[in-house]
């Protein structure tokens, strides 16, 4: 069965919407997420794409709508809390300590996931409990060689590959993917959108990125959204031949 079967998504979204001052930047959106698929959401800068990010992560609250995952409702739920049911959000939970070797980063990445803070850090490096589980997402990164570098010293494309690995450790149910090809060099690019092509149907996403190529190629469906609005849902075929998106996004050169 293909995630798009799916009688019940992961994620469900409806209605939700947010206003910052007297701009809409998320207008009574509404998508879902299945089992493995990879959703993705583009739209032009100030479609609303981060916030939509922020209010599925729990950073930002809805002034209405709802949030449900995996049959339940978490509009209300915390950052933390949504963490913990296996929502992440990439890039975001937890940041990079510079000062750690790549290991001691993943390990502790693992170990905000049984509910301790920062301040135990110092034990995750030696914990092998967390370092097993640290050292299976370092080599599906490619960056067993770099194990033991102080995270200061990676490239940047390196640094972005260490934070995928951060929450792979994590074990989510759902990605919330934002931008992870951004500032990557076209190997690291290709190895990440590979990567994230074998997690699918291990994994579920919902993807925000704007390397159309790795869209059209990774995502099973596409959602754009253009001013707070989404204005079409499809698969990569029906996206590109869409004369709105084509207008709105996309341009004639896409058609």
């Amino acid at each position: 069965m293909s995630p798009i079967e799916t009688s019940e998504p992961l994620l469900r979204v409806d209605g939700l919407t947010k206003r910052f001052g007297g701009i809409t930047a998320s207008d009574s959106i509404s998508l879902d997420v299945g089992v493995g698929e990879i959703h993705a959401v583009i739209g032009p800068n100030g479609a609303g794409k981060t916030t939509l990010i922020g209010l599925l992560c729990g950073e930002l609250r809805p002034a209405a709508g709802h949030v449900y995952f995996a049959g339940r409702e978490i509009t209300a739920l915390s950052v933390s809390r949504r963490a913990r049911l296996g929502l992440v959000r990439s890039f975001q939970i937890p940041s990079i300590l510079p000062n750690l070797t790549v290991a001691e980063n993943v390990a502790l990445a693992v170990q905000t996931t049984l509910g301790r803070g920062y301040h135990f850090w110092a034990d995750a490096g030696r914990n092998e409990a967390l370092l097993q589980p640290a050292r299976a997402a370092i080599a599906e990164l490619a960056l067993d060689g770099r194990r033991n570098v102080v995270a200061a010293a990676l490239s940047h494309g390196e640094q972005r590959q260490l934070e995928l690995a951060m929450v792979l450790a994590t074990k989510p149910r759902l990605l919330l993917l934002d931008e992870p090809l951004a500032g990557m060099g076209a190997k690291e690019s290709a190895f990440v959108a590979a990567l994230l092509g074998r997690l699918k149907g291990r994994i579920s996403m919902l993807l925000v990125e704007h390397d159309m190529e790795a869209v059209f190629a990774l995502a099973d469906r596409i959602t754009v959204m253009v001013y707070g609005r989404v204005i079409a849902v499809g698969d990569a075929a029906s996206i590109r031949a869409n004369p709105e998106v084509q207008h709105a996004y996309l341009g004639e050169e896409q058609a």
